[in-house]
């Protein structure tokens, strides 16, 4: 196998979660009353809701943004956490784990909704570990979820991990931590984002990542 171990980002790679996430983010701005176009949302599905907020919005204000996130997490933990796996993930999750290959989910959702997706989806079963971010902002950054991922897969060698995701956060991220980065076409991000960040691989469809794990 040319890898060990395969990180996956969540929203945009394993489920299609964008309809139920564009809900909320839509609740949390006219609360505060920030005018947005759906174009500037649907660019808010995938990075941490403290950086989309800073980059999209130009809102630095600490009280504000945490105002902001608590309309946003009171709204998605009513309703706000349905979404369906792309087509062909769980038989590609299924492949993986029959090889041995260890697996985790690591997302910029904050691990408390994380952990009530995987199991509503039935996805427990094929992941060694579920990692997310924290309710505050101390694991906020892509690159800090993969290093506590890392961390429960210790040891393990870097250059046999495999980091797949849809969006520019998720390649930064597995360059700032040293492991192999693949970006998807199935989900929010597009082919000139994943380049323009230095994705390693590129895949289309979701058993190109079989493929690619086991060195077909």
């Amino acid at each position: 196998m040319r890898f060990d171990a395969v990180l996956f980002d969540f929203d945009g790679t394993l489920a299609d979660s964008m309809e139920s996430i564009l809900v909320c983010i839509r609740h949390a701005l006219d609360g505060v009353g920030i005018p947005y176009t759906e174009e500037q949302l649907k660019k808010m599905v995938g990075p941490p809701f403290r950086v989309a907020m800073r980059e999209m919005y130009g809102v630095t204000d600490e009280e504000r943004v945490e105002r902001l996130i608590k309309i946003y997490r009171t709204e998605y933990e009513h309703d706000g956490w349905h979404c369906e796996l792309f087509a062909g993930i769980e038989d590609m999750l299924s492949a993986l784990r029959a090889h041995g290959v260890r697996l985790a989910v690591a997302t910029s959702k904050p691990l408390k909704f994380t952990n009530q997706i995987v199991d509503g989806l039935d996805l427990r079963k094929y992941f060694d570990f579920v990692g997310g971010a924290e309710s505050d902002d101390s694991r906020d950054r892509k690159a800090d979820v993969i290093e506590y991922v890392l961390a429960a897969f210790a040891p393990v060698d870097r250059s046999r991990v495999l980091m797949v995701g849809d969006r520019l956060y998720d390649i930064d991220g597995a360059k700032e931590t040293g492991v192999v980065s693949a970006g998807v076409l199935w989900g929010y991000g597009d082919r000139a984002e994943l380049e323009a960040h230095g994705a390693d691989y590129i895949v289309d469809k979701p058993e190109d990542v079989v493929s690619l794990v086991l060195g077909d």
